[in-house]
């Protein structure tokens, strides 16, 4: 029911969940005042018939959700009140008593005492499903909306997945909710980081990674760490991208899955812009050979790797590695394969960005800032963001010194300019 054992403890919390006397509250669940009584006498220690638990387990699902509410603060509140008292009997006694067996007796009842602690929670194990259920629909709608909107989704479910952590769980219920603060807080820097964000976004990584290594969930840790080379990247530092990319590898050497695939594509792409053309072919194969080999071929589920994915990554990797004819195979591909989920649109808008700077470099300085034009003024204004305005600037940067002085590169300038000062 709620993973705990059903004694004495459990039957005073839930007398008091049902706001009735010893009499009514035996008569209610169909048992003798006298069994009732004897339990509350024995506490912890009390022995119930499995008859007996099945009638107490009745009354606890007749309860409405405010009954078990106060069912389980009284569960809680028992806990470290038991908790509390053995511990201060036990500091009274043990200098006195050191040697004697009566000792012993009382660490028999800081063990169970300490026992219930421990098996006692919360949230019910149905409640963890839930909140499992909601971040899974936030990952699953998180790369369709807005950034400033999917902040405003995800606050209430991180806000309640803190406040239930905050208190003491059994270990199997700590690790899942380690789990759901990880990928809430990685959504969250996310959608900071597509805000420009820079410092905040940063520091939400830094909570998502102490939250996955907070569980044992190896692919969630490499996978924190690979999105977490995705600030760098757009934001200014190659090398730490590189770093945080094979960090997440090592974490799962020779492991196809999301976390390592996203990782290889991510420093295949942060070398190539570095000019190490050879170590970005070799984590390109690396990238495609993972990508091969993963089941969720088509997702657009945040945080899934698939191989429309995977061509956004190599559009950059072969757009600065110069190979701009091969690069436009890719992109023609990839937003071949975009327009079946219209919904997602920054994915689409990076990798013709990735083109417009192929341009740049190709000597087509007027059609790369055409492009770059119809990108911004095609995208719904939430998601202009600052992510978007910055490969934006990486277009105009691409540009010869000589071709900078156009009026479709005016344009774009003014455009970047404009939406800069509106961030």
């Amino acid at each position: 029911m709620i993973g705990v054992t059903w004694t004495g403890v459990e039957v005073l919390c839930l007398q008091d969940a049902m706001l009735l006397g010893t009499e009514d509250f035996a008569y209610r669940i169909g048992c003798s005042p006298r069994s009732v009584r004897v339990w509350l006498s024995q506490g912890s220690q009390a022995r119930i018939s499995p008859s007996s638990k099945r009638l107490l387990e009745d009354a606890y699902r007749k309860l409405d959700d405010r009954g078990k509410q106060r069912f389980e603060k009284a569960l809680y509140d028992r806990a470290h009140e038991d908790s509390s008292l053995a511990a201060s009997r036990v500091g009274q006694i043990l200098p006195a008593r050191q040697h004697r067996e009566g000792v012993l007796s009382e660490l028999d009842g800081l063990r169970m005492a300490v026992d219930q602690t421990l098996t006692r929670c919360s949230v019910t194990p149905a409640g963890v499903e839930l909140i499992g259920e909601r971040v899974a629909e936030q990952v699953r709608t998180y790369t369709t909306i807005a950034p400033s909107t999917a902040l405003a989704s995800i606050t209430p479910d991180l806000l309640e997945v803190q406040s239930i952590a905050a208190e003491r769980q059994p270990a199997a219920i700590q690790a899942r909710l380690s789990e759901a603060t990880a990928v809430l807080s990685l959504l969250t820097a996310d959608a900071l980081m597509k805000l420009g964000q820079i410092q905040r976004a940063n520091y939400w990584y830094g909570t998502a990674r102490l939250a996955a290594d907070d569980s044992p969930n190896l692919e969630l840790r490499a996978g924190v760490r690979a999105q977490h080379a995705m600030l760098p990247y757009y934001y200014g530092d190659l090398a730490h991208t590189v770093t945080l990319a094979r960090s997440a590898q090592e974490l799962l050497p020779d492991r196809a899955c999301d976390a390592t695939a996203l990782a290889a594509a991510a420093e295949a792409r942060a070398l190539a812009r570095l000019g190490d053309d050879h170590g970005a072919e070799r984590a390109m194969a690396k990238a495609q050979a993972m990508t091969d080999g993963l089941d969720g071929a088509s997702s657009d589920e945040a945080f899934r790797f698939s191989s429309k994915r995977l061509l956004l990554y190599l559009s950059g990797t072969l757009t600065y590695m110069g190979r701009i004819a091969r690069a436009r195979r890719v992109q023609d591909e990839a937003l071949r394969l975009y327009k079946a989920t219209p919904a997602v649109v920054i994915d689409p808008a990076l990798i013709q960005l990735d083109a417009a700077v192929g341009y740049a470099m190709d000597r087509s300085a007027e059609e790369s800032c055409q492009l770059a034009l119809a990108v911004l003024d095609s995208l719904p204004p939430g998601h202009r963001t600052r992510l978007v305005i910055a490969r934006a600037t990486d277009v105009l940067e691409a540009l010869p010194a000589r071709r900078r002085g156009l009026p479709a590169a005016g344009a774009l300038r003014e455009l970047v300019t404009a939406q800069s000062e509106a961030q």
